[in-house]
Order: structure tokens, then sequence, then C-alpha cells
């Protein structure tokens, strides 16, 4: 089969010839139909993802696809079925996943649309309901608002009866994030958001902030929350993380916490009770991924280039 292969850390991925994956026990083999990429991705691909990864290896944590053949004790139910979900080396025309992860795909998804969804809904999900405990009426910083994480965020996070602040690089992003819900937005390349964001609530600053831009991020955030507030870290994308102002933290009895999608899905039970909340909440709701653009699978190098760039506007996808 086909498969973009990345070689060397720094490199970009390119196309080659591998052999086709095979579905080991309670294992399914996937036809891609479409593969989302993340941020991690880049991550990954600079060496500074928490995963080092072993190279040669194929990129690529999300699919949609066919199941098209079954491994050992699998559900005989699988076989044909629109899938979507998590797994390794998804930049290519065939997966395995695990029984367990997988995930029918809603009748109203397209598969670019189902592709753009596993990664980014269930980490926004998990951070609002376990992470964050968020509940109605509070209110929620989500940066980088324009990403796959923060399209999704707004979405479920209004839909939960949340007041949502939104930041982002450009007024572009920010204008059509306001179509998703979000209620204030601050252009954080024009402006500091800390005094925005404490004057939309009255002084009273957030209660959650969804943070994963890095650098001096974190230290404004701290400023920017209200008594008893919680932030939830889910990334790097600057490349550093300072640790927090304890001394800040103290003086409102604000906390701060870390979310790894992976460590939910080494969890089993809590998975999949999680992932059957996020689809009947998505299906109540008529939630939509936003996909931003499809580039055809010899093209990931490009995909990768543009995301890095940030300027592009939720999930980009991959098409084999």
């Amino acid at each position: 089969m086909r498969a973009m292969v990345l070689t060397q850390e720094h490199g970009f991925p390119q196309l080659q010839n591998v052999p086709d994956p095979v579905p080991g026990e309670r294992e399914l083999l996937v036809k891609v139909e479409a593969a989302g990429i993340n941020y991690a991705d880049t991550m990954m691909r600079r060496g500074f993802y928490i995963q080092k990864p072993a190279f040669p290896y194929v990129p690529g944590f999300e699919f949609s696809g066919t199941v098209v053949e079954l491994g050992p004790g699998s559900l005989p139910s699988w076989q044909g079925a629109r899938v979507m979900g998590l797994c390794q080396s998804a930049f290519a025309e065939y997966v395995t996943v695990a029984e367990a992860q997988a995930i029918p795909i809603p009748k109203t998804f397209s598969y670019e649309q189902a592709a753009a969804f596993p990664v980014v809904f269930l980490t926004a999900f998990a951070m609002l309901k376990i992470s964050a405990k968020a509940v109605p009426g509070e209110s929620i910083l989500i940066h980088a608002a324009g990403g796959g994480v923060g399209t999704a965020a707004i979405q479920l996070a209004k839909k939960m009866g949340l007041a949502v602040i939104a930041t982002a690089s450009s007024d572009e992003k920010l204008e059509r994030v306001k179509t998703l819900g979000a209620d204030f937005t601050v252009n954080y390349m024009k402006r500091d958001f800390v005094e925005p964001v404490l004057q939309f609530t009255q002084g009273r600053g957030v209660n959650v902030v969804f943070e994963s831009s890095g650098g001096d991020f974190l230290d404004k955030d701290i400023d920017a929350t209200a008594p008893f507030g919680r932030i939830v870290v889910f990334g790097m994308a600057g490349g550093t993380l300072p640790p927090p102002n304890l001394a800040k933290m103290f003086k409102h009895s604000i906390s701060v916490t870390a979310f790894w999608l992976l460590t939910l899905t080494q969890q089993p039970a809590r998975f999949k009770v999680i992932v059957q909340e996020l689809m009947d909440f998505v299906d109540q709701q008529q939630i939509t991924p936003v996909v931003g653009k499809v580039y055809p699978l010899k093209d990931a190098a490009e995909a990768l280039k543009a995301l890095e760039s940030r300027q592009t506007y939720g999930k980009l996808v991959l098409k084999p």
C-alpha cells in the first residue's frame, strides 16, 4: 500500500510503498477514506512531542474509512462498517485499529468530517467533563480557537451552557469562530488578552481556561482566571512551557492540570463511557466537525507546513 513515511527528525514525510498492515486479535483492518492532521504530528516531526517515534514511521493519529477485514475474535458486525477512530500510522491507504477504539460514523458525517472528529472532539469533551468539570453558567477561555481543538471546544462548551471567550491570531479566524458560538473574541497578536477577558467577565475572570500555546500564555492565564478557576494545559505549540507561578495561583486558589488523550485511551472502561457520552451529545446537539481544507495524501508535507504556519482554520484532512 501507499503511505507517507517520515525517515528522520525535522524532515517531512514522503510517499512510499510499504507492506499492508495485518489485523491482530480483536483488531479491524480499515480502508482509509480520510486521515486527520493534528498539531501533535508537527510536534513529533520536530522532536518535541511527549512521545519519541522510532524512525522510519508513518504519522497520523486518526482516520475514517470502511472495515474490510476482521482480526481473530472481532465481532462479525464490523465487516463493511463505516468507522472512525484513533490509531497509529493513519497517513496511509490502510490502517489497523483496536475493535474497542473503533467508533461508528454518524450518518450525517462525511468521511472528511469523520476524520476530523476523534482526536479534537474527544480531547475537548474529556477536558470539559473530566479535567475542568465545567458546569452551565461558567465561562471558558479557549486559546487557538480557530484550530481543531478550539473549534470543537467552542461548539461543545456553548452547547453545555458556558460563556465562551476565544482568542486567535487573526481577525478572520475570530469572525469565523463567532459563527460557532463564541461570545467574545480577542486577537492576541494585536493586544494582550488579560484585560479584555477581565472586562468581559466584569472583573471576575474566567472559570476555565484551555491552554495549548506555551510560552508566556500560562502566566497570563492565571491573571485572567477567577477564584477556584481551572486551567487545563493540553499542549505547548510554542515549544516551551514555563512552570506556573505558584504565588499567583495561591492568591485565587487556582488549579493547573494537564490532559493527554492517550492517558484516557489507556483506561478502556472510562474511554468507552466518554465516547458514548460524546456521541450522544453530538447527536442530540447536531454538532459537526469543522474541516478547513482537504489535501491529497501525497501532499501531507504541504499540509503539515500549512498547519505549522498557524494560518489554517479548523482541521486539515488527507485523502488517500
